[in-house]
């Protein structure tokens, strides 16, 4: 999984317009960026660190 990789299936977790796809959510897992929830994924702060100021918007913690 490349860095843009990564970036797309984080961005696939925070944006409420996109598709969750569940194995890409278990490979970012794996690499310790995204942890499980309720009912899907979430990014941990090294995913929020690896999204940028692309993921900003998507923060609740930012403002």
């Amino acid at each position: 999984m490349t860095d843009a990789e990564r970036v797309d299936a984080l961005l696939d977790l925070v944006d409420p317009d996109r598709t969750e796809d569940r194995a890409r959510s278990a490979r970012l897992m794996v690499l310790g960026l995204a942890e499980r929830t309720g009912r899907g994924h979430r990014p941990t702060i090294a995913g929020w660190n690896l999204l940028g100021d692309r993921g900003r918007a998507f923060r609740s913690d930012q403002g």
